[in-house]
This record gives structure tokens, sequence and C-alpha cells, in this order.
């Protein structure tokens, strides 16, 4: 049975400490709510109407002013395309309540926690980058496809990466400069490139903000001691034809205790942190002018420096990780306006990522900090799009864009205690692309808008070969207010510089038992480690769905989307099982990696490999050892067990999107749910091993997930609950009870704009999440933490006070 202590529980008396920053936020929650009521029975007025007009197509008429949006180089290409789409705006990200970036895409059901998750402390998971997250940073991981497979993008274009794995570490970006988030949850290679497997998240930050804004924001656990300090600062001024922008932000976080939480009572070791403490600064400067009428410029910066702290304990030692990270990433872009409603954009950027782990450990004798590792990344691109219509058609105006790119990555590894072998590494990637949108049919019955859009990329990598995916999809309005969408594509995403090194390569030498040998063991040579030959991984995706907007309910919206994730020659080792029970099962699933009764010339090839690489050893002492009379050249079987384009996912699922507004009175009330569920998801070690479940099984993603909410708006008056629900899943490990019980927690927020006679105002806020202090399922794990910090967090019940002001 499973602990009694799961779900709702009994919380143990609170400190002094605990207390008094309790009294103290709910002191000023009671201003807050106090002061939004008072103004919601004082203040008269109606409510802003936000419906669209009646009989409104979905599809824009005019596109010669319009924006580039995710998924497309076209300038006003729908938001509503073949590919679904999700938005995010300023109000939205601040309605859930939390700090930072990482926090928010949390709350998406789309996302999924495995792979680089700066929370998951205990290192716990099946990613094959679990335990390798040095920098503790984390990144977007839709769809769980693993680390590296959404692309994620800052104002539209490619940032450093980071880490060992190459990542773009969201919790380094500023929430109080971000604008929108806007999410593809399709592929997305034949527009962007490498990475747009599980789809792209686009961060668009501040940009046309005049006048000055201090931010102050003061959180805590109701159970322990983590605190959080943010403070913010932006200025904007414009000016004919320009603008700039400066923001600066600071985030203090501390480190959640085993001791803080009753289901990690079994942890194995203590002091063992359950979330890690971190302090960071990161700036935001952007700024713009418009030349003259057919030329602008634009010029942007970003600049982060976090520091981690985190301890984590065994039996024999306490070890104290303080692994920092140092990122900057510049930006310039020239627009120029040609003739014929074409236009050129010229994009050049720049940018830098540094890592430094380092770790103290301290024994009942002793205390040794180490030699620190560095990872550095960098990017340098230029990229040159054009965009236009190319001729009218009766439907409306083919529009095309085109373009071409040249990118330098690089990525350097120096392990400072020579426990791992350094290397320096770049690649250069230059591609062309090029993009259509067709209308077919406008303004008949059954096809108020019927078009076609088209794309195809290459990229050729110095490095391991070239790639061509290309894109289809079809739009069409029924009727309106009805919408249907469907796409096909390829994607790739490119090795990680990691995986590509010969120098990573180690061979040892086994005497392994095997049932089916007269002798009853099998001398056997296993390789492991980095693969130069490596190719890229490659998808096909494809979705289908439907958008509703009523003109009987102007403001219902319903969006559903089936998608359809067929993901080959995925990088991964083969067998990933302990070396010495390789033989006392069946070996046919790991066939393409094995090699029975090898020859002299293989033996010897793969005897050079380790010599060249990190290792070469035959065991000598053990119960595996060799026998003395035995040597490498007797061997009898191969595990080429390197990192190579073996393994194979798939996935099917539906997304659904709605919400519905209402306004009664002087009041707005909404209402919405967002919500992702899994059909299958399976995988497969090798081509011939037979598919296994990747779903609802521990520290995989879960079939349902579903974010549904209220909100209210009068006035000057904003307030929203929301619930966020996890469905249940299995934890094989745990035999006594395997289940891992569904997670349902609640979050609320309100808020209150003081306005002030100049236009300027000051906002009150106060969220609460996991309202109802809900502990996170009980798992069963090495650890002992008790839970999963994949499909989990341990932060329990978090209180925060805000305060903004506009002068």
């Amino acid at each position: 049975m499973k602990q009694p202590y799961m779900g709702l529980v009994a919380r143990p008396a609170l400190d002094k400490k605990c207390r008094a920053r309790l009294n103290t936020l709910l002191t000023a929650g009671a201003l807050v709510v106090l002061s939004a009521g008072a103004s919601a029975v004082a203040q008269e007025g109606s409510a802003a109407s936000m419906r669209p007009n009646k009989g409104q197509s979905l599809v824009p008429e005019d596109v010669s002013e319009e924006i580039v949006v995710t998924g497309s180089h076209i300038r006003g290409a729908a938001a509503e395309g073949p590919s679904p789409m999700i938005i995010f705006r300023k109000q939205d990200i601040e309605a859930t309540g939390v700090a930072t970036m990482q926090q928010f895409f949390e709350k998406l059901p789309q996302n999924f926690g495995g792979g680089a998750n700066g929370a998951n402390v205990a290192n716990l998971g099946v990613d094959r980058d679990t335990g390798n997250n040095f920098g503790q940073g984390s990144t977007i991981n839709l769809r769980g496809l693993g680390t590296g497979t959404t692309l994620t993008l800052v104002n539209g274009h490619r940032v450093s990466s980071s880490n060992r794995y190459q990542y773009v570490d969201v919790s380094l970006i500023p929430m109080s400069a971000v604008e929108r988030v806007e999410i593809l949850t399709d592929g997305a290679s034949a527009i962007y490139g490498a990475d747009a497997v599980g789809g792209v998240v686009n961060i668009v930050l501040r940009k046309e903000f005049t006048g000055y804004e201090t931010g102050l924001r003061y959180g805590t656990v109701t159970a322990g001691d983590l605190e959080e300090y943010q403070a913010t600062q932006a200025a904007g001024w414009s000016w004919d034809g320009g603008h700039a922008l400066a923001s600066y932000e600071f985030l203090s976080q501390d480190n959640l205790s085993a001791a803080d939480r009753d289901f990690a009572r079994n942890v194995t070791s203590r002091p063992f942190d359950l979330y890690p403490g971190s302090k960071r600064h990161s700036v935001y400067l952007d700024g713009a002018q418009r030349i003259n009428e057919a030329l602008a410029v634009n010029l942007s910066g970003f600049f982060a420096e976090r520091d981690m702290d985190t301890t984590i304990s065994s039996p024999t030692d306490a070890t104290h990780l303080v692994p920092e990270t140092r990122q900057y990433d510049l930006f310039a872009g020239l627009t120029l306006d040609l003739p014929r409603q074409w236009q050129a954009r010229l994009t050049a950027g720049y940018g830098q990522s540094d890592v430094r782990y380092e770790r103290t450990e301290t024994t009942a004798t002793s205390v040794t900090t180490a030699p620190p590792t560095d990872m550095n990344s960098d990017i340098r691109y230029l990229d040159l799009i054009a965009d236009g219509e190319v001729l009218s058609l009766p439907a409306g105006g083919l529009r095309a864009a085109v373009g071409a790119s040249y990118r330098r990555e690089g990525y350097d590894f120096f392990d400072h205690r020579s426990l791992e072998q350094p290397f320096d590494s770049t690649r250069d990637i230059t591609s062309a692309f090029g993009e259509l949108n067709i209308p077919l049919l406008k303004g008949l019955r059954g096809a108020r808008n019927l078009s076609l859009t088209a794309a195809a990329r290459y990229d050729d990598y110095s490095d391991f070969g070239s790639t061509t995916n290309p894109k289809i999809g079809v739009l069409w309005e029924a009727a309106s207010g009805l919408l249907f969408r469907a796409s096909y594509g390829r994607s790739f995403r490119a090795p990680a510089f990691e995986d590509m090194q010969a120098n990573r390569t180690s061979v040892v030498v086994f005497n392994l038992p095997d049932p089916g040998s007269p002798t009853g063991r099998t001398l056997t040579m296993q390789a492991a480690g980095g693969n130069p030959e490596l190719g890229p991984e490659r998808a096909k995706t494809w979705s289908t769905g439907f958008t509703i907007k009523p003109d009987w309910a102007p403001n219902l919206v319903v969006q559903a989307n089936y998608y359809d994730i067929d993901y080959s020659d995925r990088i991964d080792r083969g067998f990933a099982g302990n070396i010495t029970t390789l033989l006392l099962q069946s070996t046919a699933p790991y066939a393409p990696i094995l090699t029975f009764n090898p020859g002299s010339a293989q033996i010897e090839e793969f005897r050079q490999l380790g010599l060249a690489g990190a290792s070469f050893l035959v065991v000598r002492a053990g119960p595996f050892a060799v026998p003395a009379d035995m040597s490498e050249q007797d061997v009898q079987l191969i595990l080429d067990n390197r990192v190579r384009n073996i393994a194979e996912t798939s996935q099917r699922g539906l997304d659904l999107d709605a919400s519905y507004a209402v306004e009664v009175g002087q009041s707005r009330i909404g209402f919405s749910i967002a919500g992702q569920y899994v059909i299958d998801a399976t995988r497969r070690v090798t081509s011939v091993a037979p598919e296994a479940d990747a779903l609802n099984l521990v520290y995989l993603p879960v079939d349902l997930k579903v974010r549904g909410g209220a909100t209210f708006t009068r006035h000057d008056v904003r307030g929203a609950v929301f619930v966020n629900y996890v469905d249940s899943y299995r934890d094989p490990s745990s035999l006594l009870d395997p289940k891992v019980d569904s997670w349902l927690t609640v979050d609320m927020n309100v808020t209150y704009d003081f306005a002030s006679p100049l236009g300027r105002k000051t906002s009150l806020g106060l969220s609460v999440n996991n309202l109802l202090d809900r502990d996170p399922p009980f798992v069963v794990n090495l650890r002992g933490t008790g839970f999963d910090p994949i499909n989990a967090t341990p932060i329990g019940r978090f209180i925060a006070l805000a305060v903004t002001h506009q002068w």
C-alpha cells in the first residue's frame, strides 16, 4: 500500500518564521481583495467589448502591413494557419502567478518535464541526458520527445545553446521582459531548419514600451524555507520613427530541503535539496529606427548571469553544487521595403553561453573542492529573407518568401579534473529555403477561403552532410466561423557535439555469463561513447484540426487538433541495461549492434577506437575477468554500443483549446480549458526491437494533462482561478502498488490597478499556486525523494505578492 501522507495531508505546525511570512502576505493579500471589491462596487462604466465583428472571416483580408508570425516567413500569414498555434499574451502569462519562464512552461499541457530540467535535482529519469545537465538549466520539451526536439526562438531568431546537450535555457529569460509567447505545436524544419520536431516556441520580448516601470515581488512557501525575491526595472523611450527599451530583472530563489516535505522523509541521506536555489541577473536592450520611408534598423541584446546552489548527499558525503552560467546574445537587423509590396530582411546575430560546473564534497574528515568543468557554446548567423506578392489570382495574391542563411555553431568542453577528455568543435551550416501561400478559392458557398501553403528547406552541415525537408498545408474556411486545417512535413534534429566525439569512445573486454555457450561464458568486447559517423534524426509529422468561432456566440472559440509523429533514426545507445546481463536474455532486439564471431580485422578496428579514444581495457580481475590465457584477440562477440542513429519513437494525440467570455453588467467573466491527450506513444531501442510503451510510466509522459479556469474582470480588478490536472500512471518499480495517483492542483490570483490622473498606474497582485497544498503523487525512487520530478513539483502551496508601478 502507498504511504498515507499522499495528497491532502495535515502539515506540521508552522515555525515562527513561516508564520510571520504568511501573516504578512495574508494581510497584504486581504488589502488587495478589499481594494478590488471596493472598486468593483464603486466604479461605473461598461466593460470593453472584445467581440469580433459578426461574420468576420478568420483569414485576414489585407496582409500588406501584417507582421511575420511564427511558422512562416511570409508577412501577414494568418495566425490561424495550417499548423496549430497557441498564443499567450503578457496578461495571460502574468495570470499564472509564477516568476520564471521555466515555471510558466510547466503549466503548459503540451510541455513535459523530462530532459533538461533544472528542478530535477535528484537526476531521475530515462532521458539519455539525465545526469548531464551540469548547469541546471531548463528547456522546453513539447510532446516529451526529448531535449533539443523543440526549437526555441527569441524574437523569431535563434539564440545560443547551453550545457552539454545544447539546449536553449529558458530559465535565463527575464519574465518581466516577455510580451507574448507563440507556440507552434507542429514540425517546422521546412521553415526553420534543425530541432523543430516537436514544435517551435517563439518568446517575443517587449519593444514599444514608453515610460518607466518598476516591479517588486515576494513569494514564499507556507511550509519550509523557500523564499523568492524579484525586482524589475524597465525604461522605454519613443520618438519620431524610433524607440528604445532597457529592462533589468533580478531574481533570487531559495532551496527547498527534503526535511520540509513529509513525502520525502525516506530520503536516503541528508542534507538533500528537492528544489535548487539560484540568483539571476538579466538585462535586455532593444532599439529601432526608421532611416527613411523604405529602410529601418533594429538592434537588440540580452545578457544573463545565474548562480545555482544545490546540496545533495550520499551515505559517505554531502555534495554542494554551484554551477554558474553566463550568456549573452546580440542581434542586428535591416528591413528594406521594396517595390510591389516586397520586403527584404537582413539579420545577423551572435551569442555565447559559458557554463562552469563546480562541486564541493564534505565528508566526516575532509572538505574538498574539485576543479571545475567548463562548457562553452557560441552561435553566429546571417539570414537574408525576401517576401511579397508574386502574382494576383482570382482568390487573392499568391505570396512567396525566399531566403538563404549561414550559421556557425561551436562548442568546447574542458574538464579540469581530467576525468573526461577535452574537445573543441565547430560546424558550419548553409541553408536555402522557400515558401508559398497560394489562395485557391474565395467567397464561395462552402469555401469562404481555401488556400494551400508549401515550403521546403535545404540545410548542409559541415560535419554530417545535408538534409532537405518539405512541408505542405491546407487551410479551408468552410463557413463563417468554421475553419479546417491540415499539414504534413518532415523535420530533423542535428546530432549534439557531445555525441560525435571519437575521443569519448571507450572499449572494454569482459568474460560474460552466457547460458547458451558450451563453456557458460562468452568473451565480449563492448564499445561505448561518441560516434563521428552520426547522421540527423528524422521525423515525419502531420496534423489536422478545426477552429470554431460561431456568429451566434462571438466570444466562444474552440480549437481541436490531431497530431501524428513518426520519429526515426534517433540517437541512442541501443542496449541501455547492465552489460553483465546482456546474454542472460534474448539478444534478438540488439541484432543491429551485435557481431558474433568477429574477424581479427574487426577486433583490431574496435581496439584502435578505444586506444585513440577515452580508453581500452581488458578486465583481468573480478567475476567477469578475462582468463589469463586469453586476450582481446579471442573475442567472440562485439557489442557496438556507441551512440548511433538506431532508435524510433512514435506518438499520436489530441490537443484541445477552448475559451468563452460573457459580459455581465459591468463585468466580464471568461472560461477556458486547454489539454493534451496522448492516444499512444511507443519506442524501439533498435529497428528490430519490439515496440515498448513510452506513456503512462514513471519519468515518461502522461496521457492526459489539462488546465482549465475562470477569469473575472471588472474595471480595475482582475482575478483568475485555474485547475491543473495530471492523470494517473504506473511505477513498475513499486511492486506492492504500481499505481501513481492523479494530481489536481488549484491556482488563483487577483490584481487591482490603481489608476492615476496622468494615465500611469500601480498594480498590486496576490497569487497562490497550489492553493490546496496538494503533495505530488508518491513515487518510489532510489533517492527516496518520494515524487516524480518529471511530472510533478515538490514546492507545495506558494503565495506571492507583487507590486508594479508605472511612472
